[in-house]
């Protein structure tokens, strides 16, 4: 059991090291360093935000919070599964130097998204005061909600992962797809302002159904409904052991091709 916790420690030390590095690495590249953290999807806010209020939706009570956690829950999704599809390629020279598991290196990415993540909600509490939204205790939500996007996010880097080690075009395509995830994810529009030949496909996409219930929690007050539980567990479970499978059956093999 000791043994077993050591091993843990080293692994966590190793993520936290790794972490600090290419954070270092990332603020140097940028005078704002991580002022930019908080300042990234505020400005996404207002721009987008004014653009689609003033010409798209009309009368979306708080709308710029409603963009704000949209931009951020999909920048999540984006940030984290873009990082862990290239992490084992680009850290291939790790990889063949150090005996840490190859996963780590893929959590790190994950850390690194919900890192910023956090940043991002810290700079929404000063807006939804702005807004006088009130919080209740249902706000609580954004636990459970969080770690089951996670684990959905885990599952489907784990496959991305594997995917870029045998084709690394995987990448240019992932690009496009997640460009279009945009406008299915209910980002910038209303459920409602979609057409309903089409709702349905926006109530099983995962980003949507995780956007929508954190606004639930933090804008409405309210607890979402059973059905969107049931789909975000169902994809957290579904994606988890699909990736785990895929991962582990192909582990070996892309190991010695790196």
């Amino acid at each position: 059991m000791g043994k077993r916790v050591n091993v843990i420690e080293q692994y966590i030390f190793a993520i936290r090291q790794i972490n600090y590095k290419e954070y270092k690495n990332q603020t140097n590249e940028m005078n704002l360093g991580w002022l930019w953290d908080y300042l990234n999807p505020l400005i996404y806010m207002i721009i987008m935000s004014t653009y689609y209020q003033n010409i798209i939706v009309k009368k979306i009570e708080n709308f710029p919070v409603f963009v704000f956690i949209g931009i951020t829950i999909f920048n999540y999704y984006q940030s984290a599964t873009n990082g862990a599809m290239r992490s084992i390629v680009s850290n291939k020279q790790l990889l063949i130097k150090s005996q840490m598991p190859v996963e780590i290196y893929i959590y790190q990415k994950i850390i690194m998204a919900a890192r910023t993540m956090f940043f991002s909600f810290v700079m929404l509490i000063p807006i939804i005061m702005f807004f006088k939204i009130r919080l209740t205790w249902r706000v609580v939500q954004i636990i459970p909600i969080f770690l089951l996007t996670t684990i959905i996010i885990i599952g489907i880097s784990k496959i991305l992962a594997v995917l870029y080690v045998y084709f690394e075009d995987i990448g240019y395509l992932y690009s496009v797809f997640m460009t279009l995830m945009v406008f299915v994810s209910c980002v910038f529009v209303p459920l409602e302002k979609v057409p309903d030949n089409i709702r349905t496909l926006f109530q099983y996409n995962p980003i949507y159904i995780s956007i929508s219930m954190v606004r639930d929690c933090l804008m409405y007050g309210t607890v979402s409904h059973i059905s969107y539980w049931v789909k975000i567990t169902s994809w957290a479970v579904l994606l988890l052991l699909v990736g785990n499978k895929f991962f582990k059956v192909n582990k070996n093999k892309f190991v010695n091709l790196i």
